[in-house]
């Protein structure tokens, strides 16, 4: 079931299983264990046998620029870094060289999700501010839980075809994921979070939510996360425009946009009213994590985000997860579920199954809200990418209903319903998702000196997204997998 990789000579074109080849999840009673040993075995040889230089020849490669793709193309590595990317006259292969053959496929960079928190679980018991579940599911039992086992989900973003990751806010726990063992996700982590509300999700002696509630709680916060190594710092910036709120709030939300940069380090912010928004902007906000929800972007906060370089994360999808606990109704089919590790999925069912809820007429009135946000947030999107203003994917993840891994498929998918091309929203997932984590030297992109993360399709993403759920293999720091290495076990 492995390719044939040998030095010089092209691998065979026998296809590998796909994750789709595996439903429905019924079957995993059965596959499951025979799976897991040949995913061990396979894992092994790999990395046993694949020699250091390491080349997939023969398929188109989209390498994530935005330039065009080539035909037959060459992408060879050396351990972790990609050596070459062109024609196989610009990019020979060096004797020794073990080769895939992707002739018929195409080759592009991992997906990058600029918006994650692993310090939420995917469903209401990580976020009990959504809905109050913590009589039967203790917070501090959920984020004991999270903490222990982030690998569950390290394996459901590489099953999904996603090699790198921006955590937007979490515990100082999270800190600790950037040196997990391989192979996972690469990762940037922001930390705790500057919050202008006195948010109680928080466990006793550690918090994700830390209140700004004076200039001097903004030193202390910024003090306190760069000493930690923080990749952003970012501020949950709720204020109503015009508000005493935003009055009061302001003044921080700009103090921490001076000391971050003093520091050198990202300020990202989560502002989704249009004049908040410009208010992140003009505060130096490197990362909308947001996109504006409350009325059309106008012609000022484009030329300001423009002007500042401002990346936009428009998270599109997230807000059909709140409506679908409110309804009592997980919609298992928004995204594929073959992927998701077993105590995910079965939280996630168990949604029809939560007392209370709302009446028909009611989810018929959020259904129809969710809609009209939902296309207001596609206008905005389509405005700002217009305007030239660098949008990179996000999903949200860890947000009720919104899981970790697949949901980047629905996320790219309603980025070209909204009127992106599929090789812009490519380039949203990969270049400028590396451009938001602050890491388009090294990821994001398939080009000499970067980390030789990338995927093989079997289908034509220039042409349709859904082909980001067709992935025949990864390669992830150098080392070749298939999907099915990746897929579920059994979590604590």
């Amino acid at each position: 079931m492995k390719p044939d990789l040998r030095p010089g000579v092209e691998g065979t074109r026998s296809r590998l299983p796909t994750v789709a080849a595996l439903s429905p999840r019924m079957w995993w009673a059965f596959l499951l264990p025979p799976l897991l040993a040949l995913s061990a075995q396979t894992l092994q040889s790999s990395q046993s046998h694949q020699s250091a230089t390491f080349a997939v020849v023969g398929g188109t490669v989209v390498d994530g620029t935005g330039r065009e793709p080539i035909e037959e193309g060459h992408v060879v590595m050396d351990g972790d870094r990609l050596t070459c990317v062109g024609t196989p006259e610009e990019c020979p292969l060096p004797d020794g060289t073990e080769t895939l053959d992707a002739q018929g496929r195409w080759v592009v960079p991992g997906l990058v999700d600029a918006h994650v928190h692993f310090s939420q679980s995917g469903w209401v018991d990580g976020r009990p501010d959504a809905l109050d579940l913590r009589e039967e599911h203790p917070y501090p039992e959920v984020v004991a839980e999270l903490r222990s086992a982030p690998e569950r989900f390290f394996r459901t973003y590489l099953c999904s075809g996603v090699t790198a990751v921006f955590d937007v806010g979490g515990y100082p726990w999270t800190f600790d994921l950037r040196d997990a063992p391989q192979p996972r996700p690469d990762l940037a982590v922001a930390g705790p979070l500057l919050s202008t509300r006195d948010h109680w999700v928080n466990l006793p002696a550690e918090r994700q939510f830390v209140h700004i509630s004076d200039e001097g709680a903004v030193e202390e916060a910024v003090a306190y996360l760069s000493s930690r190594g923080s990749d952003a710092v970012k501020v949950w910036y709720l204020a109503e425009p015009g508000s005493a709120d935003e009055e009061r709030f302001l003044p921080l939300l700009q103090r921490a946009g001076e000391l971050a940069e003093a520091r050198g380090i990202p300020l990202i912010v989560h502002a989704t009213a249009l004049e908040t928004a410009k208010d992140a902007i003009r505060a130096g906000a490197h990362l909308l994590v947001h996109s504006v929800g409350d009325q059309e972007v106008d012609t000022e906060f484009l030329e300001l985000a423009l002007a500042a370089g401002t990346i936009y994360n428009p998270t599109l999808v997230v807000h059909e997860g709140y409506h679908e606990i409110r309804a009592r109704h997980f919609r298992d089919t928004r995204y594929p579920l073959d992927c998701v590790d077993s105590v995910t999925f079965a939280k996630a069912r168990s949604t029809q199954e939560i007392p209370g809820g709302l009446e028909p007429e009611d989810v018929a009135a959020s259904a129809r809200d969710l809609e009209r946000q939902s296309r207001l947030l596609a206008e905005n999107l389509l405005r700002v990418h217009e305007a030239g203003i660098p949008v990179a994917m996000g999903t949200d993840a860890g947000n009720p209903l919104t899981l970790h891994g697949p949901s980047v498929h629905h996320e790219m998918e309603a980025m070209v319903d909204a009127g992106m091309t599929p090789m812009e929203v490519l380039v949203a997932s990969t270049r400028n998702g590396a451009r938001a984590m602050g890491r388009e030297d090294v990821l994001g992109t398939l080009e000499a000196g970067k980390r030789a993360h990338l995927l093989v399709l079997d289908s034509d993403p220039t042409e349709s997204v859904a082909a980001f759920r067709d992935m025949s293999h990864l390669v992830v720091g150098g080392r070749l997998h298939t999907p099915a290495e990746f897929l579920p076990v059994d979590s604590p």
